[in-house]
């Protein structure tokens, strides 16, 4: 009987102090309407069954990838390694470490002369890597730690995303509290390597993670993770200096967005929304709980598993003109980069350890 009492009321101390114990977030509320259906062009199907890895256990989290114009495939990983994927003669890749400039290089893009740029994750500055000659390692500062999506103009200019709002060191414990969180923290920004000026173009951002310019750069549009949408910055034409919505409230959290020059932008969606999901972003108290025990949860492995591989492809108006899946995440799945090259979409996952080839054109 004494254990028994002794028990109930250790539980109810427990209760007590979680309750009293202080949330790692401030939550708000946040809906975006309500959530799609999973039909038109959303409807499952298995485009991305062609695909096929071309590597698989090298590459260690490859959040984000680039192509080169003669099909050679670049992705920094969790080592602190950029690497690249050369093709050969016959068919395959080979894979080689391009640069080490530590820390967590996700980000990628070339400048007018042909040099690699890469955000660091974690570090308060750009990392330009020479692609030509000694690959050099120079470094950018006065830019900001949390960097997420770079995209270089052709006039040199970098346009990214800054995530000033930091909850953790662990990528995936940062995505999901500040998804808990909701907080309108985060900012695209222009960085000009010329002058070091640093201008603010959009605010109240919600986690940008990709950014990409229009093909002939009038606007420059950034994915903002958890709020299912992409923001359009126009930079020239009637409506320079304002932003609106490319596309907004879509059936998934959002990620990678590239394009491919010649007006198609690849959006992917690493997984979809829950009724339960929707309705706990519209109570703060909910989440601030539950971001008390999201580390742990995570820890102990009871995060999301495989997700449907689903990259859209929308033309410049905000238009989905299609849809390429793998509905089981057989093959692909919780996709956050999508390149076009050629033909062919290269695919890769901040949670998988590969990177795949799927053709998307005869």
């Amino acid at each position: 009987m004494k254990i028994l009492l002794g028990a109930s009321i250790a539980i109810v101390l427990g209760v007590l102090i979680f309750f009293v114990w202080p949330s790692p977030i401030d939550g708000r509320a946040f809906y975006s309407g309500p959530m799609p259906e999973l039909t038109g062009h959303f409807a499952p199907n298995r485009l991305l069954e062609a695909c096929r890895r071309i590597s698989v256990g090298e590459i260690v989290h490859a959040d984000k990838l680039l192509v080169d114009e003669v099909g050679r495939v670049y992705a920094g990983d969790e080592t602190g390694r950029i690497l690249r994927l050369v093709p050969d003669d016959r068919g395959g890749f080979s894979l080689e470490v391009y640069a080490e400039p530590g820390g967590r290089p996700m980000e990628l893009d070339f400048d007018p002369e042909g040099n690699l740029v890469g955000a660091d994750l974690h570090g308060s500055h750009f990392l330009i890597d020479g692609n030509r000659g000694s690959r050099r390692l120079q470094t950018l500062d006065g830019l900001p730690s949390g960097t997420a999506g770079v995209a270089v103009a052709r006039d040199g200019v970098v346009y990214y995303g800054a995530h000033t709002e930091r909850y953790s060191d662990s990528d995936q414990v940062e995505a999901f509290l500040s998804m808990l969180a909701a907080e309108p923290s985060s900012e695209l920004r222009a960085f000009d390597p010329r002058t070091g000026e640093v201008r603010t173009l959009v605010g109240d951002l919600l986690l940008p993670v990709g950014v990409e310019l229009s093909a002939n750069e009038d606007f420059v549009a950034v994915a903002e993770f958890f709020a299912y949408r992409v923001t359009r910055y126009w930079l020239s034409g009637p409506r320079a200096g304002t932003s609106d919505r490319l596309i907004e409230n879509l059936p998934g959290v959002v990620d990678g967005l590239a394009s491919d020059g010649r007006g198609t932008f690849y959006l992917t969606l690493p997984a979809y929304r829950t009724p339960a999901l929707d309705w706990m972003q519209q109570h703060p108290w909910v989440k601030e709980q539950l971001a008390k025990l999201l580390p742990l949860l995570l820890r102990l492995g009871l995060g999301p598993g495989a997700t449907p591989g689903v990259v859209l492809a929308l033309d410049e108006s905000g238009r989905i003109l299609r849809s390429f899946q793998d509905p089981d995440g057989a093959l692909v799945s919780s996709v956050t980069a999508a390149e076009y090259h050629a033909g062919d979409l290269y695919l890769s996952s901040i949670a998988g350890d590969w990177i795949a080839r799927c053709p998307i054109e005869p």
